[in-house]
């Protein structure tokens, strides 16, 4: 025997590599079955498991990683990864799946069970094709993870969704799922209890209807009818209170509001005490404490206690947030607290966040309306806008306080929350092209501090009046004008002032500072570099940088807006905006294309290279001059890429530069036939050799070609398929929208997986 073991391991290779490749007509990918392929063979269609080897007749359903598949009439159920983990011998197959919320890939689903048929009789299998309830039963049904519900004799009963351990013998006409994994609901043809899903009958079948629950502060209520009376019960079926007509929770409170007759009021369900008589038409849930009530003369606002915070005499009450939502219910503060440390999240939805938690903490308002006449109250019940003294009122939170900006007779104001008028009721609010805060949106301790308001046109004009309102100070910041003002950031706003006919005056105010500083009448633009610096253009063009207190950083008289036609225009990086400063130096855009300047102004040039782009990421594309007689310019560029020092990262003998990846993050260098591949932070992704190179960013690798044969690699470079192939398709219903790949290898199609194997079947045509 020991003689025959060398042998043995001798022909293993050739076992492993004897798959027999099976030839069909043609094959491709079917949409939103992956990892099933599309094949046909002996001119029928079938469904194909690569890896598992199964042709399928068709699919019935698809959920979660299963199948349920037909073949020759009968049904299945295979996994994704090619187990067929329910043999295909059943009259029909359903999958029972469950999740919370809006599915998404890697969500985790509460269950997956699969509902078995045979000869008229009915069982459940499990996930992974085991079988917990035997096929035998009239019918079955999951109610919820932990039992399936099992009929006979058209009764209902139930099993253990475990281990198929009969819970609750088939008696009741009607069962479904409660409240929670923990209860059932039983039914006769009109009465409704409940049980716990160990079978113990906590709620007699003698309700009408089905039963109902609500869940209060930290305690869970159920509702059962019988007759006019409605019985309201704990989760162990004790009665707590009776006779009432409805009940309904009280936010931050054990407290309930009842209904007797067709009035509310407000009782302690342990002690059974009322706390507020049923003297009410209608009462609202109650928001932080305070609940909309409503008497035969109006609507008014109660406490929790019943003393009354707003008298009985209003057409209207609403609660406004202190940003002018409307408030139905208290919000989950704590929970928007904790999504503001969720690493997945971005900033700047991390600050918005943030600021609607604000909005949150800060007091709420009631809007009152009386004979058609609107007013403000605060949460003390305390009047801050009388009725009817406007005609509109909105509010707007800043820094936690509330503004109400007013209107009457289409004039428009501002009143502070003592009721005093701030901004007198004689301009209209306008916040148009004349106006942008666009750098500082998501800055809202900034953005929401300084409101426009306008004073109208001036004779012809066609442009507004406007002025700013800061709501820091309280007072008009800029005063009305035909102007353009612009917030730059937090510290510094940018006036443009018409002084004649298309003669614009600009000054910059100092918000930290309460300075001004002006500039002379050949200025046409100013913008921001850097929150630091303001690069200034005037008439002729020319460029300018200074600080923002008005000292001179640079000038250079070829440094224009226009730049030179000589320029090269290389490929931008979308991430970071062009004429910054990036690691210490600003490219200056003047006759010469390899000027840069420092933080204090002086130049730095890069003498061996002719044009040099931004140093984005500590690297920059750049370009030499040569000589070329056959081109009509008697020269050409050759692009490559050097760092901060100048030293060469990619020789220069490449023609042209392309950017991939979601933000332009990656450049591929080009020439004749030959491409590489490079991050922005100086990476080699690919070196030379490369051809093709696939241009865009939506998928986790690119394709490419060496040799005229195509591969596949990861953006870090890394051959996930080395270049064997004519052609390459991915499956974009598949794996990382990628796998398996569709490959053509001389008059052949194959598909190819991701360990790089190809699957024992092909075609000499692809379906499309």
């Amino acid at each position: 025997m020991k003689h025959l073991l060398p042998i043995f391991f001798l022909l293993l290779p050739f076992f492993g590599y004897s798959q027999t490749v099976q030839i069909v007509e043609s094959m491709g990918f079917e949409r939103s079955i992956s990892p099933l392929i599309k094949v046909k063979k002996e001119k029928k269609d079938f469904f194909y498991h690569l890896a598992g080897n199964h042709w399928i007749d068709d699919v019935e359903e698809h959920a979660a990683d299963l199948f349920v598949v037909i073949k020759d009439g009968y049904y299945g159920v295979l996994h994704e990864d090619g187990d067929l983990i329910v043999p295909i011998a059943y009259d029909e197959i359903e999958l029972a799946t469950s999740y919370d919320g809006q599915w998404h890939k890697g969500k985790q689903y509460d269950y997956k069970y699969l509902v078995l048929k045979k000869n008229g009789k009915t069982g459940v299998a499990d996930e992974k094709g085991k079988i917990i309830v035997p096929v035998q039963f009239q019918k079955a049904e999951v109610i919820n993870k932990n039992i399936i519900g099992v009929a006979d004799d058209h009764l209902w009963g139930w099993v253990s969704a475990l281990n198929g351990q009969i819970l609750q013998r088939p008696q009741y006409e009607y069962i479904t799922s409660f409240l929670s994994d923990e209860f059932v609901e039983i039914r006769t043809h009109d009465k409704s209890g409940l049980a716990k899903i160990n079978g113990e009958l906590i709620v007699p079948v003698e309700y009408d209807s089905h039963l109902q629950y609500i869940k209060g502060d930290g305690q869970t209520y159920i509702k059962g009818k019988k007759g006019t009376q409605l019985d309201l019960m704990d989760t162990n079926g004790n009665v707590l209170l009776s006779g009432y007509t409805d009940y309904k929770i009280i936010d931050g409170s054990k407290w309930l509001i009842f209904k007797q007759g067709n009035h509310y009021g407000v009782v302690d369900p342990i002690s059974k005490k009322v706390i507020i008589k049923n003297e009410f038409e209608q009462l609202d849930s109650f928001i932080r404490n305070l609940g909309i009530a409503k008497k035969a003369s109006g609507y008014g606002v109660i406490d929790i206690n019943g003393k009354t915070i707003l008298p009985f005499e209003y057409e209207e009450i609403r609660v406004l947030a202190a940003n002018g939502n409307h408030k139905y219910s208290s919000s989950p503060v704590i929970g928007m607290s904790d999504l503001i440390f969720d690493a997945n999240i971005t900033e700047q939805v991390r600050q918005r966040l943030a600021y609607e938690v604000q909005i949150e903490q800060a007091p709420y308002f009631f809007e009152v309306t009386k004979n058609g006449k609107t007013g403000i109250c605060n949460w003390d019940g305390k009047t801050i806008i009388p009725l009817g003294k406007y005609q509109n009122i909105k509010l707007h939170y800043y820094n936690g306080k509330t503004f109400f900006l007013v209107g009457s007779n289409q004039n428009s104001g501002i009143v502070y929350e003592n009721g005093m008028e701030i901004l007198p009721v004689h301009y209209s609010f306008d916040d148009g092209y004349q106006y942008s805060a666009s750098g500082i949106e998501d800055q809202f301790d900034i953005s929401q501090r300084f409101i426009t308001f306008s004073d109208g046109k001036a004779g012809e004009h066609h442009a507004l009046k406007i002025g700013l309102f800061d709501l820091e100070t309280k007072k008009v910041l800029i005063s009305p004008h035909e102007q353009q003002i612009t917030i730059f950031n937090k510290d510094l706003i940018l006036v443009r002032k018409l002084v004649s006919n298309y003669q614009y005056q600009f000054w910059i105010y100092h918000i930290g500072q309460d300075k001004i500083r002006t500039f002379d009448n050949t200025v046409t633009d100013i913008r921001l570099v850097n929150d630091h610096f303001l690069l200034v253009e005037h008439h002729d063009k020319s460029l300018q940088l200074t600080d923002t207190d008005g000292k001179l950083v640079y000038s250079n008289t070829n440094w224009t807006s226009d730049g030179s036609y000589d320029l090269i225009r290389f490929p931008n990086y979308k991430k970071y905006p062009n004429g910054r400063f990036y690691h210490g130096l600003k490219k200056i855009y003047a006759k010469e294309g390899n000027l840069f300047i420092d933080t204090v102004g002086n130049e730095k040039r890069f003498e061996e290279y002719d044009q040099v782009d931004d140093f984005y990421e500590g690297y920059a594309i750049a370009a030499k001059k040569i000589i070329d007689k056959e081109n009509y310019s008697g020269f050409k560029y050759q692009r490559g890429m050097i760092d901060l020092k100048g030293n060469i990262v990619v020789p220069f003998e490449y023609e042209q530069v392309l950017t991939t990846g979601k933000e332009s993050d990656i450049l591929i260098f080009s020439k004749l036939n030959q491409q590489i591949m490079v991050r922005r932070d100086g990476q080699i992704i690919l070196g030379p050799g490369y051809q093709d190179l696939e241009v865009g960013g939506a998928y986790l690798n690119f394709t490419f070609a060496k040799g005229d044969k195509y591969g596949l690699a990861d953006w870090s470079g890394k051959i996930l398929v080395e270049p064997l192939y004519d052609e390459i398709r991915r499956n974009y219903e598949g794996e990382d929208k990628t796998w398996p790949l569709l490959v053509k290898e001389g008059e052949w199609y194959y598909f190819v997986g991701k360990d790089g194997q190809k699957y024992a079947i092909k075609s000499k045509e692809k379906r499309y």
